[in-house]
């Protein structure tokens, strides 16, 4: 049970994916984020002209009851946006290759690494470590009003820099970003999700990272889409 939004934020640096975690699938099916009270969706990557990515946002079914389980744990007018779900190979490999784009060195995996999961090489390394949002059990989400409208929480949607950190505003005790921030984390951790520490926007249920957040030795979620070399 949720007691308060307002608490610190405290989590130490997210490793993706986690050493000593398995995964053993479910066969839990996806579900569409759309219809949801207090869950609203805007395909950011649709949005922004990403080719690969669609104007719909999947999940699974699980992970979208707990994204209403975590709308329903804010105040009144404030509900939960979706920038992100399921995600394709395809549209994970432009991603990656629009952020090396801005890069002084194009080639600074570490970089990329900590905001984005690099595409498997192999139909083995994606089975057995598939990027979180491959899995159906990643989002990328923020708070919103009743009409699905953005708050402001201090960065953009991947705006991959340390002001995305999650806890980037953790020591202004006069941030309205903060407060918002601490509101969104609770609320997503009440609904038993995991945070990550570089994007104060992405979450995480029943992954090989959730497990690990949770003490858990495997993942509930493998790769909901098929292997395909982007």
């Amino acid at each position: 049970m949720i007691t308060t939004l307002d608490g610190p934020i405290v989590i130490e640096p997210t490793v993706s994916p986690p050493p000593g975690v398995g995964v053993r699938e479910c066969g839990e099916p996806l579900a569409e984020v759309a219809g949801v009270p207090g869950v609203h969706a805007a395909p950011a990557y649709h949005q922004r002209g990403i080719t690969a990515a669609g104007p719909r946002i999947f999940v699974r079914r699980r992970v979208l009851a707990a994204l209403q389980q975590a709308s329903a744990a804010l105040p009144d007018g404030i509900g939960i946006l979706v920038w992100d779900g399921l995600r394709t190979l395809e549209t994970q490999a432009e991603i990656v290759e629009q952020f090396r784009r801005t890069l002084p060195d194009p080639g600074d995996d570490a970089t990329v690494e900590m905001y984005l999961a690099l595409p498997p090489a192999s139909q083995e390394e994606f089975l057995a470590a598939p990027p979180p949002h491959a899995t159906g059990g990643a989002v990328d989400v923020t708070l919103c009003d009743t009409e699905g409208r953005p708050l402001d929480l201090g960065a953009e949607f991947d705006e991959f820099n340390e002001r995305s950190w999650l806890a980037y505003y953790e020591n202004d005790d006069r941030s309205e970003y903060r407060r918002l921030r601490r509101m969104l984390y609770w609320a997503m951790l009440g609904a038993g999700f995991a945070p990550y520490s570089w994007e104060f926007w992405h979450y995480e249920l029943g992954t090989m990272v959730s497990a690990a957040f949770h003490g858990e030795r495997f993942a509930e979620y493998g790769a909901a889409i098929p292997w395909r070399k982007p």
